[in-house]
């Protein structure tokens, strides 16, 4: 459907003329003599745009201007006229006008302005979009479950939440613990809606999804001509999150060099852009969280002690999906009801057997986990009742039927059922390190593979040794 722009124009002739021109490029049209007609347009049909000449007979332009933001606040109001003053202007533009043409108009000017009107219109809509999606699910009540462990985890975030003030400086600094896919975000989000800061930005980055440089300039910013392509300066993640919260997701990952210079930063509560010369004094509260193992990082020299130190005054452990009980089958209603709903889809019900699937299964992948399942069941499950079969998971935490022949050969005995990779190679890991008491070296010859990746893979899978 075409954009609707109203013209508010009493000469007819130049009503129609605009009119015409903008139906020619893809516009719909509708015209209003007078200022009250064309308020009462406004609250019939909530135009896109309203062009609106600032003299009119009965109530002026400036009058509908004031009448049209009331009734319809995200109708975009473009004013002309051929009385222009830089009074009349300032106070169009005061009253909420977007632009001001002067008469006689250009039409091809006209028509560029409803474009940016249009423009401007989508933007808002986005961010009115997003600051909804961003209260709903910062808020405690995002957090669903009834268990013990959320419970607790609730209780600490209102807490940690209570200590921050944005008057008093970036306050303490957070650690979130927890595996992938357990909703570290989402309580991440939860401190920052519930601190003082919640009225400031929350700004997040996945320090593991961007290489160190690009990392270091997205956080610090740089100065015009600081390297090769920096032709204009750019402000930091830092400055940007001003008043609010910085979020830096997978900390655990950032480069051994970024991590002394967040060290400085959070001990100094300062940024320096890269190349600039003058500190900036920032406030913003910065949130780290991570599914690797810190402690075992720092004792293989990939995280620097000092800053886990200072990173972990105030610190959150999200319980994985499996330690969560009742909560498995609650979230699994909520997913098929969100889905169900977000994708027109006709409703759906568990069954009983279904429901006790789900709380053997050990979800390696936690919440985002389940939520992928109970989408792919919204979506192509066909009968209204869902059985165990029909998750596609395995019997849960029953051995897995997986056996290696002596020949080194893998054979999978799918009539039992499916399997979940990410278990079989959990329990794989986990047999060969007892095996070998633990010795890493030992473990990653008998699983053909290097110690780093041993490494990384015990990490992905929170694998201790007793103990």
């Amino acid at each position: 459907m075409p954009p609707l722009v109203l013209v508010v124009e009493d000469e007819t002739i130049l009503a129609e003329a605009i009119a015409t021109y903008l139906e020619r490029h893809g516009y719909a049209t509708a015209m209003a003599p007078s200022g009250e007609e064309g308020v009462r347009f406004t609250e019939e049909t909530s135009p896109d745009v309203a062009v609106v000449d600032i003299r009119l007979p009965g109530i002026d332009g400036l009058e509908v201007l004031r009448r049209i933001r009331d009734v319809s606040p995200s109708t975009e109001v473009i004013m002309m006229t051929a009385h222009a003053s830089v009074a009349s202007a300032v106070e169009a533009m005061r009253r909420g006008a977007l632009d001001y043409l002067n008469k006689p108009l250009d039409l091809e000017e006209l028509r560029v302005v409803v474009d940016k009107a249009l423009a401007h219109q989508r933007i808002q809509r986005e961010l009115s979009y997003l600051k909804r999606r961003d209260a709903a699910v910062g808020h405690l009540s995002g957090i669903i479950g009834d268990s013990a462990p959320i419970r607790t985890l609730r209780h600490q975030i209102e807490q940690i939440a209570a200590l921050d003030s944005p008057e008093g400086g970036p306050g303490p600094t957070v650690l979130i613990l927890g595996e992938t896919g357990v909703g570290k975000e989402l309580v991440a989000r939860a401190l920052h809606h519930l601190s003082p800061r919640s009225a400031g930005p929350f700004v997040e980055i996945n320090c593991a999804a961007i290489p160190a440089t690009l990392l270091e300039a997205e956080l610090f910013g740089y100065e015009r001509g600081a390297y090769t392509d920096a032709r204009n300066a750019k402000p930091g993640l830092f400055e940007a999150a001003e008043g609010g919260t910085l979020f830096l997701d997978e900390i655990g990952h950032m480069d051994l060099a970024l991590q002394v210079k967040l060290l400085k930063v959070i001990e100094e509560k300062s940024v320096r852009r890269i190349g600039g010369l003058r500190p900036k004094t920032i406030n913003a509260r910065i949130i780290g969280a991570t599914n690797r193992d810190l402690e075992a990082a720092i004792r293989e020299g990939a995280f620097r002690a000092d800053l886990y130190y200072r990173i972990k005054v105030l610190t959150l452990e999200v319980p994985p999906l499996r330690a969560r009980g009742a909560d498995i089958t609650l979230l699994a209603w909520h997913f098929l009801d969100r889905f169900g709903r977000q994708y027109a889809r006709p409703p759906k019900e568990l069954t009983p057997d279904a429901e006790a699937l789900l709380l053997r299964y050990p979800w390696p992948g936690n919440v985002r986990e389940l939520a992928h399942v109970m989408e792919r069941i919204a979506l192509l499950h066909p009968s209204p009742f869902v059985k165990a079969e029909d998750l596609g998971l395995s019997g849960g935490k029953a051995a897995m039927p997986v056996i290696v022949d002596a020949a080194g050969t893998v054979v999978v005995d799918f009539t039992t059922g499916g399997i979940v990779l990410d278990e079989v190679e959990r329990q794989l890991i986990e047999a060969a390190l007892e095996a070998s008491g633990w010795n890493r070296t030992v473990a990653a010859q008998r699983l053909g593979m290097s110690k780093e990746t041993l490494r990384y893979r015990m990490e992905k899978y929170r694998l201790r040794p007793p103990g």
